[in-house]
This record gives C-alpha cells, structure tokens and sequence, in this order.
C-alpha cells in the first residue's frame, strides 16, 4: 500500500516539510516547531477575518455617504449665505437709486440692506463661534433643530455626526394615497422623549434620539 506524503509549509520558518499523509500534527525539522496538519481553528479564524473586513468596507462606505452629505450640506450653506448678501447688495443698491431721485424712503431702504447684510455675518460668525461643550456633550445647532420633512437617513446621519451615538429610526407605517410621496420623510425628532428642543441646547452624546419617519424605510 502507497503511503500519501502531504507537502506543508512550516508556519514559523516557512520551510517546505514533506510530511505522511493521515497525521493530525508533525514537528518541523528545521527549526522544531509542531506543525498541525488539520486545525480546525483555521476556518473560524478565516471567518472571523472575513467578518471584520467586511465590517471595514461598510464603515468605509458609511462614512463615504457621511462625507458627501456634510458636502451637500455646506455647499448649500455656502449658496445661501450668497444668497442673503445678493438680496442684501440689490436692496442697498435700489436705496441708492431711490436716493438719486430724491426719494425720502431711499435711506431707509439702503439701511434695510445694510441690516440683512449685518445679520448674515453676525449668523455666519456665531457658526464658527460656537460655544464649548464638554467632549461627551452636543451643542444642537440650526442644522439639527430643523429636521421636520427631510430624509430620514439623510437626519440620522446628521445627528450620528454630530456626536449621538444612540439614534434610532422608527417608521410609522403610515403611508397612503394622499401621503405616498412623503415616504421616508421625517414627521418628529425626540432626544430622550423630548420633541421640543432648539437650538444652543445641550445634551449627552448618549441620549436617546429618535426619528419617526413616514413609511417602513
């Protein structure tokens, strides 16, 4: 009878060892060390392997979705602060222009643009200056008080990157003729059961935030 001889590789040297086929173990003759030729542990460990890489690729893309919303979000910001210093320049300009044709209102007119001007920047410059909140607290600001009709992925991913580690999407499975083109809109926010918060509030980046939204997801 032919006796099997199985080629394995030491996994401390790396030699190549020429081994009888059937033995559950052998010592490497190079550098002594026990050689399994059947380790079941092999499988869990590739598995677990495989698991954890899998949970790398969806962080990845988590975070890839979480990246391109907070894009959106301050290019939108950006296209609206454009925007308020526009109106407040065309405002101001036709002050001017009621001034040159001897107007009494073209004064109060270019004072109305210098108003919506001043109160752009005075926002903008309380963004950047936002209060210090300790490192397991969250500051709520415009962006999370003003939640109501928007996506519901979209506001999870808003409140997650703004530091709550225990937000909840809750559907309620309401949708109808009349309400089919609101699915996954978000009808109310509660952090820890409390649905009326503003913004400058502070809370624990462990309390509760739940978002109820329209339809099943």
């Amino acid at each position: 009878m032919a006796i099997q001889i199985v080629s394995v590789k030491c996994p401390d040297c790396g030699a190549t060892l020429e081994i009888e086929g059937g033995r559950e173990f052998a010592y490497c003759s190079y550098c002594g060390s026990k050689v399994m030729m059947k380790n079941d542990n092999e499988y869990v460990y590739r598995n677990i392997d495989e698991a954890r890489i899998k949970e790398a690729e969806a962080e990845k893309e988590i975070r890839l979705k979480e990246l391109e919303f907070e894009e959106k979000e301050a290019l939108r910001e950006r296209k609206m602060t454009q925007y308020a210093y526009g109106v407040a320049l065309g405002v101001f300009l036709i002050g001017v222009i009621m001034c040159l044709f001897g107007s009494l209102y073209g004064a109060l007119v270019c004072m109305f643009g210098f108003l919506i001007a001043e109160f752009t920047y005075i926002k903008g410059m309380a963004k950047k200056k936002r209060r210090y909140v300790g490192p397991d607290s969250v500051l709520i600001d415009s962006a999370l008080s003003s939640s109501m009709g928007q996506y519901y992925e979209n506001v999870a991913t808003k409140f997650r990157r703004a530091g709550f580690v225990n937000v909840t999407m809750v559907p309620l499975n309401d949708l109808n003729f009349f309400t089919a083109k609101k699915n996954g809109t978000v009808q109310s926010v509660s952090i820890d059961g409390h649905e009326s918060f503003s913004e400058g509030e502070v809370f624990p980046k462990s309390a509760r935030v739940s978002l109820k939204h329209r339809g099943s997801g």
